[in-house]
C-alpha cells in the first residue's frame, strides 16, 4: 500500500475495507441460509441484495454476480489485509496524523450506523454493524488483556464487569448513535459513570472537542488506559478519567448536562446514582444515556417525575432520557 496517503485518505480507505469486511460475512451468512430452506440460484440470491441491504456496493454488483460464490471469500480477505495495513500505518504516525484519521473514521462511520438502525426498524435482514470498526481500539492502544489477569473482588457490592475486557465498552455504534441524537454544544459537561476503558469520552472529545467529559471508573488500570489514551492525542484538557467507587456514600455526582450509563450498577448503587441526577434536574435541564437494562431503573424515575418518554435506539437497547419538558 501507498504510504503517502494522507490520514483522511487513509480513514476513508479503513471504513470503507471494514465494511467490506462485515458485508462479506453477510452475503455469505444469506447465501447458507438461504441454501439450507432450499437450493438457490446464485444470481436469484444475490441481485435482491445489491437492490435493498447492498445498495452502497453496488460498484461490486456485476463483478460478484459474474465471478461467483467464490469471490465474495476472496474479498473478505483482502479487505481485511487492507485493514491490517493501514493500522500498522496509521500507527507510525504522528499525534495530528492520528487524530485527523480517528475523527474522519469515526465522521465515516456515523452513516453506517444511521442506515442500520432505519433498517432495523424497517424489520429486514442487515449487515451487522456492531463489532465491524473495533479494531480502532489499536489507534487508542486500549489494553484489554489487563482485564484478563486483573484480580476480582467479590467481597465488595459494586463489582459488576470485572475481567470483561471489550465487554465493559459500548459500541462504537451505540456512541455514535447516541451523539447523533444528543447534539451536543460547546460548554457541555458529559459525565460518563462506569466508564470501563474510556470509549464514550475519546468519541465524544475527538468529534466534539469543545465538550467537557468526565469519566468515573472502579477498575483503577482501565482509568490508567483511558487517560493516557486521552493524552496521547492531546484531549485531556477537556476529557478525564478517575478512579472511583460510586456506591461509596462521599462521592457526590459533578451536575452535567448529559450522564451516561452502561448497566455498570447494582440496586444499591443505582438507588444511590439516580436520586443525585435527579437532584440536578430539579434545577436544569438533564439527559440521561442508558444502554442495556439501565432503562429499567430509569424509566421508573422518569414516570414518577413527569420526564418525557425517551428515545428508543438499537431494537430499545440504548435509550435517551431528557428531562427539559419536566422543567417547564
Amino acid at each position: 500500500m501507498q504510504t503517502e496517503l494522507s490520514p483522511t485518505q487513509l480513514a476513508n480507505l479503513y471504513t470503507k475495507a471494514a465494511f467490506l469486511s462485515s458485508a462479506m460475512k453477510f452475503i455469505k451468512e444469506q447465501l447458507w441460509l438461504s441454501n439450507q430452506k432450499q437450493s438457490t440460484h446464485y444470481q436469484e440470491f444475490l441481485t435482491p441484495l445489491f437492490e435493498n441491504q447492498l445498495q452502497s456496493l453496488c460498484y461490486l454488483k456485476e463483478y460478484l454476480l459474474e465471478e461467483g460464490a467464490k469471490k465474495i471469500e476472496r474479498i473478505a480477505k483482502k479487505s481485511t489485509k487492507i485493514e491490517n495495513e493501514i493500522l500498522e500505518i496509521i500507527q507510525q504516525k504522528n499525534l495530528k496524523d492520528q487524530k485527523t484519521f480517528l475523527v474522519q473514521a469515526l465522521e465515516n462511520m456515523i452513516p453506517h450506523f444511521v442506515l442500520e438502525e432505519k433498517e432495523k426498524d424497517e424489520g429486514s435482514e442487515r449487515i451487522r454493524l456492531y463489532r465491524t470498526f473495533d479494531r480502532i481500539d489499536e489507534i487508542f492502544d486500549l489494553n484489554y488483556q489487563l482485564d484478563v489477569d486483573m484480580e476480582r473482588d467479590t467481597f465488595h457490592k459494586e463489582r459488576l464487569y470485572q475481567g470483561a475486557g471489550v465487554g465493559v465498552q459500548s459500541g462504537y455504534s451505540t456512541i455514535l448513535l447516541a451523539l447523533e441524537h444528543l447534539k451536543l454544544q460547546a460548554g457541555d459537561t458529559v459525565v460518563d459513570l462506569g466508564s470501563g476503558y474510556g470509549r464514550v469520552g475519546l468519541v465524544t472529545n475527538l468529534l466534539h472537542p469543545e465538550v467537557t467529559s468526565i469519566g468515573f471508573e472502579y477498575v483503577p488500570h482501565r482509568v490508567v488506559v483511558s487517560n493516557k489514551a486521552s493524552e496521547a492525542l492531546g484531549l485531556e484538557n477537556n476529557l478525564s478519567f478517575f478512579a472511583q467507587d460510586l456506591s461509596v456514600e462521599s462521592f457526590k455526582i459533578p451536575k452535567a448536562d448529559v450522564y451516561y450509563l452502561y448497566d455498570p450498577f447494582t440496586k444499591e448503587t443505582y438507588d444511590y446514582v439516580l436520586e443525585q441526577i435527579v437532584q440536578v434536574s430539579k434545577n436544569q435541564p438533564v439527559t440521561i444515556v442508558t444502554k442495556g437494562n439501565a432503562r429499567g431503573w430509569i424509566l421508573d424515575i422518569a414516570s414518577e417525575h413527569g420526564w418525557p418518554k425517551p428515545t428508543y435506539l438499537d431494537e430499545k437497547n440504548l435509550c435517551i432520557f431528557k428531562t427539559e419538558d419536566a422543567l417547564s
